[in-house]
């Protein structure tokens, strides 16, 4: 067995692996030999079954058996021995030779290797740290909000027509192809408009309705109902509006602090400015994080390997933001070319993707045992009920582990990265900062 390189250009490497027909043998007859010492055929006490009457039985299986060994053993020894770390699983295939005939092997073995990532001195960096105030203004916003939804509703005038925002109160009944369905149909159902509680485009057609009339809704169950029954199916509903309800704000007030857990009115202006700062600092560093990484991705240069650029797109091009119509476009045809902007991201994010991954080893940061649990427990929670079965799946796909630990990860080495960057502080008003904000998060 020996293996031979045939190509070394950039990150890619290509060998030929052979494998002698007469060591094949050799090991498939020591293979043989041993699993004969527990076998017993019937006509042979146990172990004297003829190894020329195994080979004939259990030849072809031993010798795909013994090949796999022979290639995973070189495969092995060979990244071992050159300390190549393989940026995606290497391809093995078959050159010459027939694996269940008496033949020499050649294999041809290929991959690309990770590049060396360059060190980087982040002082060559400023970034922007803004600052946002918390203004009255928008104290004043959150709490007309929080009376909103603690709020009632006063009936309205017969002559009113119902408008979003309104709780009116119905009749339905529903039907498909004429036939009513179990959970269709209820009688003075409150429900208020613009809730999306009920099949996306119910609550739109009630809109502009008045008491006492009587209107048929027709909707379209969506495709990923829970009911499979009515998954996608067209459904009519026969309404009667029997009152329409206006919302009517709880008054700002001490007693409304109390319903969210504050002493009194001063408290509670307290706790929306503590969590408007949060907020606006969250958003303030997922504006700098976007920075950071402009910047890494325009001063780190390095090779990308191909295999990673080509897993990328194809993940871009199979994502859900993909319109319906160029995915169908691309179950059909295998050979559907990725636009540049859609390469540009892909090579982006391997870049990004390979940086930090390098940044985290060389700086020996990783996601800890209790992190992991944290996370998961948190990710459990969004199941509820079903929270035994979420812990069993994740046992079950240890893959599945790399998308709690991925973000927890990215965002320790961003951490570490941000307190050696220089800093430029920026007082700005939120109005101002949503508006780069909006330019500045979108992906490119």
């Amino acid at each position: 067995m020996s293996l031979k390189e045939i190509e070394c250009k950039k990150l890619a490497r290509v060998y030929e692996l052979n494998i002698d027909k007469a060591d094949l043998n050799q090991k498939v007859d020591q293979k043989l030999a041993l699993a004969k010492e527990n076998f017993q055929m019937k006509g042979f006490r146990k172990g004297r079954t003829p190894l020329s009457l195994m080979k004939k039985m259990f030849g072809k299986s031993s010798r795909g058996e013994v090949v796999q060994e022979f290639v995973d053993e070189s495969v092995r020894n060979h990244l071992e021995k050159s300390n190549h770390r393989p940026a995606s699983r290497p391809s093995i295939d078959l050159k010459t030779g027939d694996i269940e005939k008496d033949t020499d092997l050649v294999f041809v073995l290929k991959y690309e290797i990770l590049p060396k990532i360059p060190k980087f001195d982040y002082k060559k960096i400023v970034l922007e740290k803004y600052v946002i105030k918390v203004d009255e203004t928008a104290i004043e916003k959150a709490l007309d909000e929080l009376a909103k939804s603690a709020g009632s509703f006063r009936k309205k005038t017969k002559q009113s027509m119902s408008k979003q925002g309104d709780q009116i109160i119905i009749d339905f009944s529903g039907s498909i192809n004429g036939e009513s369905f179990q959970g269709g149909a209820a009688q003075d159902y409150p429900l208020v408009l613009g809730s999306d509680s009920f099949i996306p485009g119910f609550e739109k057609q009630l809109i502009g309705s008045k008491v006492g009339e009587e209107k048929t809704i027709t909707v379209k169950f969506p495709s990923d109902y829970g009911n499979k029954d009515l998954a996608g199916k067209e459904s009519i509903f026969e309404c009667k509006i029997k009152g329409i309800n206006g919302p009517e704000p709880a008054k700002i007030d001490d007693e409304l602090a109390k319903k969210f857990s504050a002493k009194n009115l001063v408290e509670l202006k307290a706790n929306i400015r503590e969590r408007l700062e949060n907020e606006y600092a969250s958003f303030s560093k997922s504006l700098m994080k976007k920075d950071l990484m402009d910047s890494l991705e325009k001063n780190v240069k390095f090779e990308l390997p191909q295999s990673l650029v080509d897993a990328e797109v194809s993940q871009i091009l199979s994502s859900d933001q993909m319109p319906e119509s160029e995915k169908r476009k691309m179950s059909k045809d295998k050979k559907v070319k990725a636009s540049v902007e859609q390469i540009k991201l892909a090579k982006r994010r391997v870049t990004l993707g390979l940086f930090f991954a390098e940044e985290g080893n060389r700086n020996s940061i990783n996601v800890s045992e209790k992190e992991y649990t944290d996370a998961l427990r948190g990710e459990a929670s969004r199941y509820p009920g079903k929270e035994k079965e979420f812990f069993k799946f994740m046992e079950a796909n240890p893959s599945a582990r790399e998308q709690i630990s991925a973000p927890i990860f990215e965002e320790k080495v961003f951490n570490f990265m941000v307190k050696l960057v220089n800093f430029k502080e920026k007082n700005i008003s939120l109005d101002q900062f949503k508006k780069k904000f909006d330019s500045s998060m979108i992906e490119k």
